[in-house]
Protein backbone atom coordinates (compact mmCIF):
# COMPACT_ATOMS: atom_id res chain seq x y z
CA UNK A 1 0.00 0.00 0.00
CA UNK A 2 2.78 2.45 1.18
CA UNK A 3 4.36 1.95 -2.36
CA UNK A 4 1.27 1.91 -4.23
CA UNK A 5 0.75 5.77 -2.32
CA UNK A 6 4.74 6.50 -3.29
CA UNK A 7 4.24 5.81 -7.00
CA UNK A 8 0.60 7.74 -6.78
CA UNK A 9 2.40 10.73 -5.48
CA UNK A 10 5.25 10.57 -7.71
CA UNK A 11 3.09 10.64 -10.45
CA UNK A 12 0.82 13.55 -9.06
CA UNK A 13 4.22 15.59 -8.52
CA UNK A 14 5.23 14.77 -12.13
CA UNK A 15 2.06 15.25 -13.49
CA UNK A 16 2.04 19.13 -11.93
CA UNK A 17 5.50 19.79 -12.88
CA UNK A 18 4.79 18.40 -16.61
CA UNK A 19 1.47 20.69 -16.23
CA UNK A 20 3.48 23.70 -15.19
CA UNK A 21 6.05 23.75 -17.68
CA UNK A 22 3.42 23.70 -20.29
CA UNK A 23 1.86 26.65 -18.83
CA UNK A 24 5.15 28.69 -18.87
CA UNK A 25 6.20 27.47 -22.02
CA UNK A 26 2.58 28.48 -23.55
CA UNK A 27 2.74 32.26 -21.46
CA UNK A 28 6.71 33.04 -23.29
CA UNK A 29 5.27 31.91 -26.29
CA UNK A 30 2.29 34.23 -26.31
CA UNK A 31 4.05 37.40 -24.81
CA UNK A 32 6.76 36.45 -27.71
CA UNK A 33 3.94 36.20 -30.50
CA UNK A 34 2.33 39.32 -29.15
CA UNK A 35 5.94 41.50 -29.40
CA UNK A 36 5.81 40.25 -32.85
CA UNK A 37 2.81 40.98 -34.36
CA UNK A 38 2.85 44.34 -32.60
CA UNK A 39 -0.10 44.55 -30.75
CA UNK A 40 -0.59 48.06 -28.63
CA UNK A 41 0.56 47.46 -24.82
CA UNK A 42 -2.39 48.56 -22.36
CA UNK A 43 -0.43 52.16 -21.78
CA UNK A 44 -0.60 53.01 -25.60
CA UNK A 45 -3.83 50.99 -26.33
CA UNK A 46 -6.86 53.01 -27.42
CA UNK A 47 -9.21 50.16 -27.31
CA UNK A 48 -12.94 50.54 -26.18
CA UNK A 49 -12.41 48.17 -23.43
CA UNK A 50 -10.02 51.42 -21.73
CA UNK A 51 -11.74 54.44 -23.33
CA UNK A 52 -15.18 53.95 -23.89
CA UNK A 53 -18.00 54.15 -20.63
CA UNK A 54 -20.28 51.53 -23.05
CA UNK A 55 -18.10 48.54 -24.03
CA UNK A 56 -20.45 46.31 -26.13
CA UNK A 57 -18.66 42.69 -26.86
CA UNK A 58 -19.67 41.00 -29.25
CA UNK A 59 -20.44 36.86 -29.07
CA UNK A 60 -21.93 36.52 -32.60
CA UNK A 61 -22.68 38.19 -35.58
CA UNK A 62 -24.18 38.06 -39.40
CA UNK A 63 -23.49 40.12 -42.11
CA UNK A 64 -25.42 40.21 -45.81
CA UNK A 65 -25.59 42.24 -48.63
CA UNK A 66 -28.89 43.45 -49.84
CA UNK A 67 -28.26 44.44 -53.28
CA UNK A 68 -25.73 47.51 -52.61
CA UNK A 69 -26.17 47.50 -49.00
CA UNK A 70 -24.36 45.67 -46.67
CA UNK A 71 -26.18 45.30 -43.18
CA UNK A 72 -24.19 43.50 -40.03
CA UNK A 73 -26.22 42.21 -37.05
CA UNK A 74 -24.19 41.77 -33.85
CA UNK A 75 -25.21 39.97 -30.47
CA UNK A 76 -23.59 40.69 -27.60
CA UNK A 77 -23.17 41.79 -23.55
CA UNK A 78 -23.78 45.85 -23.48
CA UNK A 79 -21.52 46.77 -20.25
CA UNK A 80 -21.81 50.34 -18.54
CA UNK A 81 -19.10 51.49 -16.56
CA UNK A 82 -17.14 48.48 -15.91
CA UNK A 83 -14.23 48.23 -13.48
CA UNK A 84 -10.50 49.06 -14.30
CA UNK A 85 -9.71 45.48 -13.56
CA UNK A 86 -12.08 43.81 -16.05
CA UNK A 87 -11.34 46.68 -18.42
CA UNK A 88 -7.59 45.27 -18.15
CA UNK A 89 -8.51 41.59 -17.96
CA UNK A 90 -10.17 41.89 -21.41
CA UNK A 91 -7.43 43.62 -23.01
CA UNK A 92 -4.70 41.51 -22.57
CA UNK A 93 -7.26 38.47 -22.41
CA UNK A 94 -7.94 39.37 -26.06
CA UNK A 95 -4.49 39.73 -26.79
CA UNK A 96 -3.42 35.97 -25.15
CA UNK A 97 -6.83 34.80 -27.34
CA UNK A 98 -5.68 36.00 -30.42
CA UNK A 99 -2.14 34.92 -30.15
CA UNK A 100 -2.99 31.60 -29.91
CA UNK A 101 -5.83 31.16 -32.09
CA UNK A 102 -4.80 28.87 -35.53
CA UNK A 103 -7.02 30.23 -38.13
CA UNK A 104 -5.51 33.20 -38.27
CA UNK A 105 -8.71 34.97 -39.26
CA UNK A 106 -8.23 38.83 -40.30
CA UNK A 107 -9.36 41.91 -40.83
CA UNK A 108 -7.74 44.74 -43.12
CA UNK A 109 -8.20 49.19 -42.66
CA UNK A 110 -8.67 50.14 -46.12
CA UNK A 111 -10.47 53.00 -48.04
CA UNK A 112 -13.52 53.23 -50.08
CA UNK A 113 -12.02 56.31 -51.85
CA UNK A 114 -14.80 58.74 -53.93
CA UNK A 115 -13.17 57.27 -57.05
CA UNK A 116 -14.16 53.52 -56.12
CA UNK A 117 -17.59 54.48 -54.60
CA UNK A 118 -19.29 54.14 -57.95
CA UNK A 119 -17.36 51.25 -59.14
CA UNK A 120 -17.99 49.03 -55.68
CA UNK A 121 -22.04 50.21 -55.82
CA UNK A 122 -21.54 48.37 -59.49
CA UNK A 123 -19.82 45.33 -58.35
CA UNK A 124 -22.47 44.78 -55.86
CA UNK A 125 -25.16 45.46 -57.61
CA UNK A 126 -24.04 42.60 -60.28
CA UNK A 127 -23.38 40.48 -57.74
CA UNK A 128 -27.14 40.02 -56.46
CA UNK A 129 -28.91 40.67 -59.92
CA UNK A 130 -26.52 39.60 -62.58
CA UNK A 131 -27.38 43.47 -64.11
CA UNK A 132 -25.25 46.46 -64.12
CA UNK A 133 -26.23 49.43 -62.89
CA UNK A 134 -26.80 52.38 -65.71
CA UNK A 135 -23.69 53.42 -67.14
CA UNK A 136 -22.94 57.17 -65.91
CA UNK A 137 -21.05 59.66 -67.46
CA UNK A 138 -17.55 59.99 -65.30
CA UNK A 139 -18.08 63.30 -64.00
CA UNK A 140 -21.66 61.56 -62.13
CA UNK A 141 -20.22 58.68 -60.92
CA UNK A 142 -18.42 61.42 -58.41
CA UNK A 143 -21.92 61.84 -57.07
CA UNK A 144 -22.47 58.87 -55.47
CA UNK A 145 -20.43 58.16 -51.98
CA UNK A 146 -20.42 55.42 -48.80
CA UNK A 147 -21.89 56.21 -45.96
CA UNK A 148 -23.12 54.26 -42.23
CA UNK A 149 -25.66 54.55 -40.55
CA UNK A 150 -26.56 52.17 -37.04
CA UNK A 151 -29.93 51.50 -37.38
CA UNK A 152 -30.04 49.88 -33.44
CA UNK A 153 -27.87 50.88 -30.72
CA UNK A 154 -28.16 48.19 -27.79
CA UNK A 155 -30.01 49.13 -25.22
CA UNK A 156 -29.97 45.60 -22.51
CA UNK A 157 -27.58 43.65 -21.18
CA UNK A 158 -28.15 40.87 -24.03
CA UNK A 159 -28.88 42.76 -27.15
CA UNK A 160 -28.10 43.23 -30.67
CA UNK A 161 -25.88 46.04 -32.90
CA UNK A 162 -27.56 47.06 -36.09
CA UNK A 163 -25.51 48.70 -38.87
CA UNK A 164 -25.24 49.26 -42.16
CA UNK A 165 -23.28 50.86 -45.38
CA UNK A 166 -24.93 51.78 -48.38
CA UNK A 167 -23.88 54.28 -51.09
CA UNK A 168 -25.86 57.46 -51.74
CA UNK A 169 -25.75 60.11 -54.08
CA UNK A 170 -24.63 63.43 -53.24
CA UNK A 171 -25.23 67.14 -54.98
CA UNK A 172 -22.54 68.41 -57.05
CA UNK A 173 -21.35 71.29 -54.89
CA UNK A 174 -20.06 68.64 -52.40
CA UNK A 175 -17.72 66.51 -54.52
CA UNK A 176 -14.97 69.00 -53.64
CA UNK A 177 -15.21 68.61 -49.93
CA UNK A 178 -15.46 64.43 -50.15
CA UNK A 179 -13.50 62.29 -48.41
CA UNK A 180 -12.84 58.74 -48.51
CA UNK A 181 -14.50 56.73 -46.18
CA UNK A 182 -12.56 54.70 -43.88
CA UNK A 183 -13.50 50.81 -43.51
CA UNK A 184 -12.54 47.54 -42.09
CA UNK A 185 -12.14 44.77 -44.95
CA UNK A 186 -13.27 41.40 -44.50
CA UNK A 187 -10.87 38.98 -47.48
CA UNK A 188 -12.70 35.89 -46.73
CA UNK A 189 -16.42 37.61 -47.54
CA UNK A 190 -14.63 40.18 -49.72
CA UNK A 191 -16.95 42.85 -48.05
CA UNK A 192 -16.28 45.72 -45.82
CA UNK A 193 -17.67 45.34 -42.35
CA UNK A 194 -19.96 48.87 -41.09
CA UNK A 195 -17.65 48.67 -37.74
CA UNK A 196 -17.23 52.36 -36.12
CA UNK A 197 -14.85 53.17 -33.42
CA UNK A 198 -11.13 54.09 -32.77
CA UNK A 199 -9.92 51.42 -35.21
CA UNK A 200 -10.78 53.16 -38.21
CA UNK A 201 -8.20 55.37 -37.09
CA UNK A 202 -5.39 52.99 -37.85
CA UNK A 203 -3.02 53.28 -40.60
CA UNK A 204 -4.50 52.31 -43.70
CA UNK A 205 -2.91 48.70 -44.17
CA UNK A 206 -2.60 47.64 -41.38
CA UNK A 207 -4.08 43.94 -40.20
CA UNK A 208 -6.43 43.27 -37.47
CA UNK A 209 -6.92 39.85 -36.10
CA UNK A 210 -10.15 38.57 -34.96
CA UNK A 211 -10.22 37.19 -31.61
CA UNK A 212 -12.90 34.48 -31.85
CA UNK A 213 -14.86 32.90 -34.74
CA UNK A 214 -16.51 36.21 -36.03
CA UNK A 215 -15.28 39.35 -37.63
CA UNK A 216 -16.93 41.58 -35.97
CA UNK A 217 -14.94 40.16 -32.83
CA UNK A 218 -12.06 43.10 -33.42
CA UNK A 219 -10.35 45.33 -31.20
CA UNK A 220 -8.10 47.74 -31.41
CA UNK A 221 -6.25 45.31 -28.96
CA UNK A 222 -5.24 43.37 -31.88
CA UNK A 223 -4.17 45.36 -34.28
CA UNK A 224 -0.77 44.75 -35.79
CA UNK A 225 0.45 48.18 -35.40
CA UNK A 226 4.01 47.76 -34.75
CA UNK A 227 4.38 45.28 -37.50
CA UNK A 228 5.73 45.88 -40.77
CA UNK A 229 2.67 45.34 -43.19
CA UNK A 230 2.50 46.29 -46.84
CA UNK A 231 -0.26 49.07 -47.71
CA UNK A 232 -3.76 47.12 -48.69
CA UNK A 233 -5.14 48.10 -51.55
CA UNK A 234 -8.51 47.28 -53.15
CA UNK A 235 -7.13 46.48 -56.89
CA UNK A 236 -10.63 46.80 -58.93
CA UNK A 237 -12.81 47.10 -55.21
CA UNK A 238 -10.78 43.36 -54.86
CA UNK A 239 -13.37 42.22 -57.52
Amino acid sequence: MKGNEKTRSALMLTGAFVASGVLVGLINHTRREITRRGYPSWEECRCDFKLQHIIFQVWHSHHEQRGETIVAQEWGLYLVNPPQWLRQVLHHSTQFITAIKPDGSHLERVTLSPQESYQFASILHASTTNEDLPELPQDEREYIMWRREVLHFPRYFLDAYLRRLYPVHIAPDQVAQAEGLPVLWNPVSNLPLPSEGTLLDIPGGTRVDCIGWSPSQISYCTARLAEELDVATISGIKA
